[in-house]
């Protein structure tokens, strides 16, 4: 009974202990787990006895307490977890290959992006410009000239030196292959690198960059060669439109500019103006306005900073050849009401017509004066075209309509291609008796387009001195964003073929006024003679 009891006794125990190790292992299988799942839902890597060899990542720094390529030699799992932070592929490693080991090479990482320049505004405009003048300039000029000035225009107006931009590409940063789509010009990518390299290393804000891409588009007009072609900004085309209009506010003078010195000269002051009440007289020649230097700036750009709001003081240096003085000018700006013609009559027989230029009311204003002057008894006329700057092309094809007979060929135009536009008389004559044109050099373009009309037909004596020498056409061009293109766009000449650009037409008889002598008029008083 007792060696039962025993035996009971020790079948007992080691069911027991079997059942405790089994618990105990159970159990240490069970933190296990435990453990490796709290590494996980921190999302910290665990820490494993040997690296993984790849070509693709960096190499790290050792583990504190082992050697490269060493196995450590537990198996266990670790119970202490540590971020692992791995360095700069330029950083040295904290510890030397063995002896018997060789570093693996492994590559910088290269990023590839894409310079998408089809939606820039500003190249969209550089572009639409490039395409005007290639398919309407009809003066010659070199596109690649245009396209290198344009460039280093961009960079001085930021501010920049052309030499450390002329030869430079942009940095992109490190490891970047940069690809250039949408733009087939080799020109516009490479002005969309210049604009990248600005923007790097000067850091326009939107306003300067502005102001940089409207001096750009001027450069590029402005190398074209034509001093008549131009890129007008909104404004600036307003104050166009003002002159178009025969309204503006300003001083109350006509400026003509010499495409060769760029010198602006006054060849109109009119009466009851600011100009006029100041002391301002035919023949000065701006030097400044409120101090600005405009003697080499274009006409359009000069007539924006002399016009302004009313009220307000503009004060114009000029240059007075008659006296060999330069003059500080203050004026006050009002609004100027333009008439662009004026008339009276000289004797009994003999009427007066001054244009001081075509404008949409100079058609008008001339047919009243015809009308006037021949109630009043006029049987010839003298027509003052001098200081006439030109103007409206339409303008100065109606006033023709009224001197010449209808059918009659009054203008020719060649464009680019070798295009014609031709038009003739549309209306019987308004004036037909004797008449004598007064011109001087100040008078182009639309005044030599008339006067070599009548000269051609005969219809009247040209006197004077020889005209400016502007026979051809400009038009004007919607951009973007309300700016204007002006451009050359067709060639002048008379109804009998002559072509008097660069040359102006000659005059049947010589003569010219003496502007000291203001109460005395010698070229009018010749003319008087020659009718009587």
């Amino acid at each position: 009974m007792m060696e039962e009891n025993k035996n009971k006794f020790w079948k007992g125990f080691l069911i027991g202990a079997f059942c405790f190790f089994v618990i105990g292992a159970l159990a240490v299988l069970g933190m296990t787990r435990f453990l490796e799942r709290i590494a996980e839902k921190r999302n910290v890597p665990e820490v494993t006895t040997q690296a993984p060899v790849s070509t693709q990542a960096p190499e790290t720094s050792p583990l504190p307490g082992t050697q490269p390529g060493a196995k450590e030699e537990s198996t266990a799992p670790s119970t202490a977890i540590a971020p692992v932070t791995l360095p700069s592929t330029t950083e040295a490693s904290a510890t030397e290959p063995g002896p018997t080991e060789t570093p693996t090479q492994i590559p910088e990482s290269t990023q590839t992006i894409t310079i998408d320049r089809t939606a820039d505004a500003f190249l969209d405009e550089l572009e639409l410009v490039e395409k005007l003048i290639n398919e309407n300039q009809v003066l010659p000029y070199d596109m690649e000239e245009m396209h290198a000035k344009a460039l280093q225009a961009y960079v001085e107006a930021a501010g920049g030196s052309w030499a450390e931009y002329e030869n430079a590409k942009p940095d992109y940063g490190p490891g970047v292959t940069a690809i250039v789509a949408g733009r087939e010009s080799e020109f516009l990518n490479r002005m969309g690198e210049i604009k990248d390299m600005v923007d790097q290393r000067l850091k326009p804000d939107a306003a300067k960059k502005k102001e940089i891409e409207v001096s750009t588009l001027k450069a590029f007009v402005a190398a074209s060669g034509d001093v008549y072609s131009g890129y007008l900004t909104e404004e600036e085309w307003e104050s166009t439109q003002m002159d178009s209009d025969g309204s503006y506010c300003g001083i109350g003078v006509q400026i003509m500019q010499d495409p060769e010195t760029m010198e602006s000269t006054v060849t109109n002051v009119f009466s009851n103006s600011p100009a006029k009440e100041a002391g301002m007289l035919t023949g000065d020649i701006f030097k400044k306005v409120d101090g600005m230097d405009v003697t080499q700036m274009p006409l359009d750009q000069t007539v924006t900073y002399v016009r302004g709001h009313e009220g307000e003081a503009v004060t114009i240096t000029v240059f007075r050849p008659a006296t060999n003085e330069t003059l500080d000018i203050t004026c006050i700006r009002r609004q100027v009401e333009v008439d662009t013609v004026s008339w009276r009559m000289l004797t009994d027989t003999i009427g007066y017509l001054e244009l001081m230029e075509f404008d949409n009311v100079t058609i008008k204003q001339v047919r009243n004066a015809l009308t006037d002057l021949q109630s009043k008894g006029m049987k010839k006329l003298v027509l003052d075209l001098r200081g006439n700057p030109g103007g409206l092309l339409n303008s100065v094809l109606s006033i023709a309509d009224y001197f010449t007979k209808r059918g009659d060929l009054i203008f020719r135009m060649d464009y680019k291609g070798g295009e014609q536009y031709t038009e003739k008389a549309q209306e019987n004559p308004v004036f037909e008796g004797d008449m004598v044109v007064l011109i001087d050099g100040g008078s182009a373009s639309a005044a030599e387009v008339l006067t070599g009309i009548l000269q051609d037909y005969k219809i009247a004596t040209v006197m004077g001195q020889t005209s400016f020498g502007k026979g051809i056409v400009q038009s004007f061009y919607d951009s973007h964003d309300g700016s204007v293109v002006k451009l050359t766009i067709a060639h002048y000449y008379s109804p009998l073929g002559r072509d008097f650009h660069g040359t102006g037409i000659e005059p049947d008889i010589k003569g010219e006024d003496d502007v000291i002598t203001e109460d005395k008029d010698e070229l009018l008083e010749q003319a008087i003679e020659h009718l009587k």
